[in-house]
């Protein structure tokens, strides 16, 4: 497997990502809390998996970790590197590093083609045209099966291929750090054997990264599928946030909410 956590010289590297004593604003009330004292630390390597019940603020919470959304109070760290504002070279450096995927259809454009989708962030950062970028997006579409979709419109595809086109956009530059949102809902069987399988893939080091291990941040509200897959496991539940460990302490959890996102007693 492929290590990430130290450098060329043998010293641990800084987490790749760090949320201290954060609070997250509400979507439609900015200046009221969603949830407080977050103290999120994710190391390089990691396989972290946050759950929570639906409107818990799970997707608000990897959009503030992404520096796509600004913190009420507290620090973001990425990388080592204090996020205070996205924006300028600095964070446009940091932003190539993470990929991001979001639940359902993946916030894909509708009216562009696969291949339009997945070239967007490699022509944003690269300022070329798509032909420009036609290998590179050859390749990474191959890697997540969706090769032959390559003329078909977004909004053509069912929503799990639709996911597959949002997840090889998310991995385009080839980021450091992977943050999902909650990708297993509502997929049939065979999708949900090919993420498994592949996100396991991505954080043992896949042939695309060269065999070097991604960080891997999911998101969910069934903790069914990640239980063999996920290292650390944090809750978010009425607004707190909790470190829950490894996957042995989930299953010892006595906490009516965890026990719910095992569908136990259900």
């Amino acid at each position: 497997m492929g290590d990430i956590s130290r450098d060329a010289a043998g010293a641990k590297l800084k987490p790749v990502l760090e949320l201290v004593n954060a609070a997250i604003a509400r979507p439609e009330e900015p200046e009221l809390a969603l949830m407080s004292d977050v103290q999120f630390r994710v190391e390089a390597g990691d396989f972290s998996v946050v759950a929570g019940l639906q409107g818990s603020g799970k997707t608000i919470l990897l959009e503030v970790a992404a520096g796509l959304q600004p913190l009420l109070r507290g620090h973001l760290r990425l990388f080592g590197e204090t996020v205070t504002r996205a924006e300028g070279d600095s964070f446009r450096s940091i932003r190539r590093r993470i990929g991001v995927v979001f639940e359902g259809s993946g916030r894909l454009f509708q009216r562009l083609t696969v291949e339009e989708n997945v070239s967007l962030p490699l022509r944003y950062h690269q300022d070329v045209e798509l032909e420009a970028v036609a290998t590179e997006i050859g390749e990474v579409m191959e890697v997540c099966g969706i090769g032959h979709l390559v003329g078909i419109p977004a909004s053509r595809l069912a929503r799990g291929w639709q996911l597959r086109v949002a997840l090889a956009r998310a991995l385009a530059l080839k980021p450091e750090l992977l943050l999902l949102d909650n990708p297993l809902a509502g997929l049939d069987s065979v999708h949900t054997l090919w993420w498994r399988t592949f996100l396991l893939d991505l954080v043992r080091g896949h042939p695309y990264f060269g065999g070097v291990a991604r960080t891997l941040v999911v998101m969910c509200d069934d903790l069914r599928p990640w239980m063999r897959l996920g290292k650390r496991f944090s809750l978010v539940s009425e607004g707190r946030w909790r470190t829950l460990g490894d996957q042995a302490a989930v299953l010892e959890d006595a906490d009516p909410i965890v026990r719910a996102l095992l569908l136990e007693g259900f």
